[in-house]
């Protein structure tokens, strides 16, 4: 059982009748105030459902029952959703976890850092009280937040939420059986920048960090020594497998979440975390995934025309080249690749593979050569493949995302920092910075400059730093980077 993520588990055995959802919490997630706050409105519904109930209001019994289950999803859930003050560590979910997995009507749960959903079907004399009370045992050093919170369910809405939750528990166990498979391949990758993008976050003890781009682990690492608590995000299995085998003696200071850090903010609310003290994102692709033929992203190796990141993906740069229009083809080797000669090249490809599909890298790669003779140091074929890439993994519009939601999940004071490789990642990080950055904006038509709406944010450095002599003489890779911060005001 990984954990990193929230736990999801599900019976074999579906409702036979009325079912209850369960949810505890520690209490230290929510306000006491407005939990006091919750409990009286809540008082307040009943009294009014009640009355509702005895006059034969059906009308307003039902407008009642539908405030009731709005109010505890504003005053409740969607707190807990997003709370980052629990001490309800993941090591403890695991306890709870065994517990309710062994417990008779439990037909299935959902664990975080701060609270329990439970699916029961009472098989016996005992309540509601005494059950909650025997799973809060399981975690002693935790206080709960009891009565617990009880919602009476009918099979049908019981089943369907032991469905998604089934299905939750199948995609963690593929994600975990995916690092697995890949623990034994060697991820070793060359961080660049490492240490001026660390230092830049300013880490310290206590303080809490999000590597959107975990890799092999390099960035995490230094946040770690530093005594700062990370959560570190991959959509690739093989990186997370190699950066939670290196970083195994930091414990419970390190987070591993599987997804793509487009979804930071979702991951880590799922995860009972809301805002964190750093943001650390190196955009591109890692040397292990450039190296390794198989993986697809390289023309230097005879491999499979793959480029996926994650390997769960359903698009490959193979679907891309054998079934795009010519026209679509064109406009992604222009638009990501800045490839001049696009529209030959994509009237090139369309051909060939009318001819057979075009299935591996060095096949792509003759085919591009043919129309681009070699000028220089470079392959034809580069622009064409980090275009391809691109768009395979939609890195752009990943990056935009991350971006917009940054700044909301850093604390005041907090940083956030992105290392860029080519000029279309970095135009777009320099453009959102100085959206958020300038105290005023201007245009010819206004009589003077106005306030910044979005002014939130302050530049650490003016310009970008780049890579000192020594990196490059170890890591030529490293002379296209480019390291931008900026702190939330």
């Amino acid at each position: 059982m990984s954990p990193n993520g929230p736990i999801y588990r599900a019976a074999d055995a579906p409702p036979s009748g009325t079912c209850y959802r369960v949810l505890m919490w520690e209490e230290a997630a929510l306000e006491p105030a407005a939990v006091a706050a919750w409990e009286q409105a809540k008082k307040d519904l009943l009294q009014r459902m009640c009355e509702a109930g005895i006059k034969g209001a059906r009308g307003k019994l039902a407008a009642a029952e539908a405030e009731l289950r709005e109010l505890r999803t504003r005053a409740v859930e969607a707190p807990l959703a997003t709370c980052a003050q629990a001490a309800f560590s993941y090591a403890r979910v695991d306890a709870l976890a065994q517990v309710l997995a062994s417990e008779a009507g439990v037909l299935a749960f959902r664990l975080t850092p701060c609270a329990a959903e439970v699916l029961v079907e009472l098989t016996g004399e005992e309540g509601l009280d005494t059950m909650t009370a025997r799973w809060a045992a399981a975690t002693p050093e935790v206080l709960w937040h009891l009565p617990a919170l009880t919602e009476a369910l009918a099979p049908a809405a019981a089943a369907e939420w032991q469905a998604d939750c089934r299905a939750k528990q199948d995609e963690t166990a593929a994600a975990e059986q995916a690092e697995e498979q890949a623990d034994d391949e060697d991820f070793h990758h060359v961080t660049v920048l490492r240490q001026e993008s660390v230092d830049a976050l300013l880490p310290a003890e206590g303080k809490v960090f999000v590597d959107a781009t975990l890799g092999g682990g390099g960035h995490t690492e230094l946040l770690l020594q530093a005594g700062a608590t990370v959560w570190g995000i991959d959509q690739d299995p093989a990186a997370r497998a190699a950066a939670r085998k290196r970083l195994a003696a930091y414990g419970d200071r390190l987070h591993i979440l599987a997804g793509n850090f487009r979804n930071a903010a979702a991951l880590l609310a799922e995860a009972g975390v809301a805002q964190v003290d750093g943001i650390l994102a190196d955009i591109g692709i890692s040397s292990p995934q450039v190296d390794k033929a198989e993986r697809g992203f390289s023309f230097h190796h005879e491999g499979p025309l793959d480029m996926r990141m994650n390997p769960a993906a359903p698009r490959s740069a193979a679907d891309i080249v054998n079934s795009a229009p010519e026209s679509e083809l064109a406009d992604i080797l222009w638009q990501y690749g800045e490839e001049r000669a696009s529209r030959a090249i994509a009237r090139r490809i369309v051909a060939e593979r009318e001819k057979a599909p075009i299935t591996t890298t060095t096949q792509l790669a003759d085919i591009i050569a043919a129309v681009l003779p070699r000028k220089g140091r470079n392959h034809p074929a580069t622009r064409s493949f980090q275009a391809l890439r691109i768009a395979v993994n939609d890195e752009l519009g990943a990056l935009d995302a991350l971006l917009e939601s940054g700044l909301s999940l850093l604390k005041s004071g907090g940083r956030f920092a992105v290392i860029t490789f080519h000029s279309l990642e970095d135009r777009a990080v320099k453009r959102a910075f100085d959206t958020v950055t300038r105290a005023e904006i201007d245009r010819p038509e206004w009589p003077a400059p106005r306030p910044n709406p979005a002014y939130a944010a302050r530049l650490v450095f003016r310009k970008p730093l780049t890579a000192s002599e020594a990196e490059l003489a170890a890591n030529p890779r490293a002379r296209s980077a480019k390291l931008r911060v900026i702190e939330k005001l």
